[in-house]
């Protein structure tokens, strides 16, 4: 069947893409080139490169690149050892510490496919991830080790062997028996040569799960060759501020989160960076992590740039070394934004992505232009074209909301055994976001929410980020949350949850006032809540579904 619409998406793309290259800042390439690599040799070249210079930072400790590697060949061939082959699947749950990096660059020297999972989760949710992926073993923390014995003993599981990882802080006695290892014990024993693993940069390396919580887990597939683009781009995106070489990354978001992956180990294999670990990232902690050890890169959420705004201690804090901060996963209010950059120095630069698109599709330049309330422009090498919500097949005009559609090498081409979703998801080489936006003639893109976020009142379509965005404007707020409720009358009513400045007062009739001026009456929300701070994933994102469960629990 012919699709003349195809067309219509690289003439959109070849009509703005000039337009959008000619605003990168100097020296950041147009057509990247990636090395045809895999990922064990770009980490192998650092180790040959600066042998002697630090790569792990956690709490008091540090790990030089050679030191580094000597444990992850140990810990390759203690798995080797327990039977793990290229190809298996490993699990791992584990927080911000020197064991999961080990971990990562083990599997990359195996060819083994790292299956990171949140060792917050549920035995159920893991459960899942378990056993959509096939994963035969997990590495785990040892207080949470009791969920992956569990799946070990579960004869409806594919789990064969689990691997406990003991540290200062995270210590906790664990049942001892058949297929349950310490990290220690087998990293100590076994020899820390090179694995001779034959690997290719087509190999898979990672299934980065996304929609986990509810029950239907999706893998995205991952390649080494995938990842390296990232690592290209991402790395080069900052030159102009922080050569690549130099980086001294704050890792406070999850590793096991695609951002906290790409936005640390990942661009730290390009020219031998160092990688600061934060495995509890309170306010307090960061402060004092920064303080202590300079990073200069830092990969956040608007959260924890929020939380070091507000820390008592900053007016008294150097927090200067950070020059460039990526901030994702939701809008950073401007005012914010320029009193961190204020206070750092630094330049925060918004961006968007998926776990689909190895963390991103979009980001703000650090120096040339940047706008707020944008997620960015376009990325090197990256097509992307909005296209009507019903039929994803009419190119919308520049200015126009639509769905984002997406190609580039970062691109996913399926997700793991899930032939049904893929083809929903990927179409013809495009990627459909189910984000709804708009680009703009500069190519800088402005999202407006997920279409399944979407609230539909009297039959009007609204974006919660559009009542979001409006709060975010009003001296007196610090964060604002929106979303649908049921209501017999016009479908869905909009609920705006509100977080004040400390110290400020506000009523409900001032919230409806201030957004009668700046929104159609339609979009106006009917109820507002004051609370004290808005629910949150584990990266950090809003947590919508958590204040519409709330709601629905209390119609009934």
């Amino acid at each position: 069947m012919e699709k003349p619409w195809l067309k219509d998406f690289e003439d959109d793309v070849a009509k703005w893409r000039p337009k959008w290259e000619a605003l990168y800042d100097e020296g950041v390439p147009c057509k990247p080139v990636y090395p045809d690599v895999p990922m064990r040799e770009r980490f192998l070249r650092c180790v040959d490169m600066v042998p002697d210079k630090t790569y792990l930072i956690w709490r008091d400790s540090k790990l030089t690149y050679k030191e580094s590697n000597k444990i992850c060949c140990q810990l390759a061939n203690a798995l080797l050892e327990l039977g793990v082959k290229k190809g298996d699947r490993v699990a791992i749950m584990l927080p911000n510490v020197p064991p999961y990096v080990m971990a990562i660059h083990a599997l990359f020297k195996i060819g083994a496919i790292e299956v990171p999972c949140n060792h917050m989760y549920t035995a159920v949710e893991l459960g899942n991830q378990f056993k959509d992926s096939g994963s035969e073993t997990v590495i785990t923390i040892a207080p949470h080790a009791e969920k992956a014995v569990a799946a070990l003993k579960d004869s409806g599981s594919c789990v064969k062997r689990v691997v406990v990882v003991q540290l200062p802080g995270y210590e906790k006695e664990v049942e001892q028996g058949e297929g349950i290892y310490d990290y220690d014990a087998i990293v100590n024993s076994a020899k820390d040569s090179e694995p001779d693993v034959e690997l290719s940069p087509s190999d898979i390396v990672r299934l980065q799960y996304t929609g986990g919580t509810t029950g239907v887990p999706k893998g995205c597939v991952l390649t080494s060759e995938m990842v390296m683009t990232q690592q290209v781009r991402t790395s080069e995106w900052f030159r102009p501020g922080v050569l690549p070489e130099n980086f001294i990354t704050l890792c406070a978001i999850p590793m096991n989160h695609i951002y906290g992956y790409n936005g640390n180990v990942n661009i730290c294999m390009y020219e031998g960076g160092t990688i600061v670990l934060v495995d509890v990232p309170t306010p307090d902690v960061l402060l004092e992590t920064i303080t202590k050890h300079k990073p200069n890169i830092f990969a956040a959420v608007p959260a924890m740039i929020i939380g070091l705004v507000n820390h008592p201690d900053i007016g008294k804090s150097d927090i200067s070394s950070l020059t460039g901060i990526f901030s994702g996963s939701a809008p950073l209010a401007v005012s914010t934004l320029q009193k961190f950059e204020e206070l750092t120095g630094g330049k925060i630069v918004e961006g968007y992505g998926m776990s689909e698109t190895i963390n991103v599709l979009t980001l703000n330049p650090m120096f040339r232009m940047r706008k707020f309330g944008s997620c960015g422009m376009v990325w090197p090498d990256t097509s992307l074209v909005v296209v009507d919500v019903e039929t994803g097949t009419k190119v919308m005009p520049r200015g126009e909301l639509g769905e984002l559609i997406a190609k580039g090498p970062q691109n996913i081409t399926d997700y793991w055994n899930k032939p049904d979703e893929t083809a929903e998801t990927v179409r013809d080489g495009w990627l459909y976001t189910g984000d709804i936006v708009y680009i703009d003639e500069d190519g800088f893109i402005f999202i407006m929410d997920r279409k399944k976020d979407m609230i539909i009142v009297n039959g009007f379509n609204v974006y919660p980020r559009d009542i979001d965005e409006v709060m975010f404007s009003h001296p007196k707020v610090v964060e604002a949350c929106t979303v649908g409720i049921p209501d017999e009358k016009q479908g869905e009513a909009v609920k705006v949850f509100v977080v004040m400045k400390p110290g400020e007062t506000m009523t409900p009739e001032e919230v409806f006032s201030y957004c009668r001026e700046q929104l159609a009456p339609y979009k106006v929300p009917r109820f507002v809540e004051f609370i004290d701070a808005v629910p949150r994933t584990s990266v950090g994102k809003p947590d919508r579904k958590v204040l519409q469960a709330q709601e629905l629990a209390k119609m009934k």
